[in-house]
Parts: C-alpha cells; structure tokens; sequence
C-alpha cells in the first residue's frame, strides 16, 4: 500500500464506487490503487445496516489484512425525517455499535430530507433535537458524527450546513464537506469551504462538467472539472486539515473505471504533497 509521507491527509477510496460488487474485491482495488483506506458504505453487500458483530469483525480483518484504514462509516441514519420510507428504519444503536466494532471514529449521518430553503422551524427543531441526543449517545463510545453536506437535506449549502452544526452545540457533531452541484448560493466551492471548515472532519470529493441545478449532471476527472481542488486542498493544509478525502465515485463505470480511480488518487495525492 502506498503511503502518504508528506501530509497527515489521508486518501481514501469510498467503497460505494463500486456497490454491485462485494467487499472483498473492492478492497482489493483499495490496496492495488494505494489508497490509505476505505470509507465503508453503509449498506448491503458490503456491510449490513443491522450490527452484526461477526459480519463486522469479518469486515474489520478483511480491511486490515490488506493493510488499510478504516477511518468512515458511510452510514444512512438521517436526523429530521420527514417522510415514511418503506425500507426498515436504519437504527442509532445499531449504528454506533457497527462503527465502534469496526474501529472507525467517524460516522457518516444525514440532516432531514427536506431541502434548507423549504424547511419550517419545525424540521429544523426536530433535527437539531435528534442530532444532539445522538451526539451524547455517540460520544460515549467516542464516535464524531459527521453530517453529509447534500442536495435534498438542511446541510445544502455551506450556511444551512454551519447553522446546523452552531446550532446542535456538540464537538462531535461535525461536517463532510463535499460540493453541491445543484447548489445555487453565490459562493464559490472554495468559499464554500472556508465557511465550514471549522466543522470540517471528512470531505468527499467528485467533480462535473459544469455546477449546474439541473438533476442530471456530468461526472468528469477530478483534475478536469467545474471545480478547481487546488485551492480547496490548499486552504485544508493551511488550516491544519488531518482527516481524509474520500474519492466517491468514478466519472468511468465499467471499462476503464480502475484506471479511472487510479488517476483521480494520483491527481490528489499530487495536491496533498506540494
């Protein structure tokens, strides 16, 4: 596995890049490539949403077989729902305890399902509610929440996301900064950025050919794309940034999409270590 000398900023290969495949032959990708480690997505065939302590310890020994990180649970616990789904709730206690089995301190989360725009104080007192009981429940057990900056939820922009965290009051009630591209606010992905960073433990990155509101966007090269990643590196560095950025998805499926990864590693490992 290749490791990163320069920058205490890990890259991580986010294993939802590859959700038709099970957890093995991802991971496998993980170490060829020389990503430090992997974020785990939170759901089935690669880890079970339901805490299962022998599938997690299975999980935990395949990851570190290989010699990689396990630093992020991509989970799907969502504070502020506001609407019946028909899949089984995704349970906190489930949650912590997957996380904390498999030595991860970071728990991916979701804040509500309704855009910030269109949320009543009500959505909002809810959320902050849910999020503060699972913040003293996670700290418990020593976990960081870190709430998923996306279209469709209260962390849609770089202001709903800060007054999310100001608002809960927890020091393990954080931020995976990643850049919305439906995101229409004047600021610029690196503004962006500056205006959470103090909440900042995770980061996401992927790129378009264009930020655009339209539903269907353009996934190209994380050198090559709308969103410039050497500043926003940068300002990471500058800032004392120790935690990981995880590459997403590939803009390549199918044929091709390895090499795709391959690239986008080299790309920022580039940017981490100038």
């Amino acid at each position: 596995m290749a490791t990163n000398q320069s920058s205490d900023i890990k890259i991580i290969l986010c294993t939802i890049a590859y959700r038709d495949r099970l957890l093995d032959y991802v991971l496998d990708v993980a170490e060829d490539l020389g990503f430090d480690g992997v974020e785990i997505w939170g759901r089935e065939p690669h880890i079970s949403e339901q805490f299962d302590e022998n599938r997690v310890k299975a999980v935990r020994r395949m990851i570190s077989e290989r010699g990689l990180l396990v630093p992020v649970l991509g989970s799907y616990l969502r504070f502020g729902s506001t609407k019946t789904r028909m899949e089984r709730t995704v349970e906190l206690e489930d949650t912590l305890h997957t996380a904390h089995c498999l030595g991860t301190q970071i728990v991916r989360v979701w804040a509500s399902d309704v855009p910030s725009a269109r949320a009543s104080e009500a959505v909002w007192e809810a959320t902050v509610r849910e999020c503060q009981d699972a913040c003293e429940q996670a700290n418990k057990l020593g976990i960081t929440l870190a709430v998923e900056m996306h279209s469709g939820t209260l962390a849609d922009s770089a202001a709903s996301a800060r007054r999310l965290a100001e608002s809960v009051k927890h020091d393990n009630l954080r931020l995976n900064y990643q850049v919305v591209p439906e995101d229409t606010e004047p600021q610029t992905p690196l503004e962006q950025l500056q205006s959470v960073l103090p909440y900042v433990v995770h980061m996401h990155a992927q790129n378009y050919a264009q930020l655009t509101s339209a539903k269907e966007v353009r996934r190209v090269p994380l050198a090559d794309g709308a969103i410039d990643y050497r500043p926003i590196v940068r300002q990471l560095r500058e800032s004392g940034y120790t935690g990981c950025i995880g590459v997403e998805f590939s803009w390549v499926e199918g044929e091709g999409k390895r090499e795709a990864l391959a690239a986008d590693l080299m790309y920022l490992r580039s940017l981490v270590n100038e």
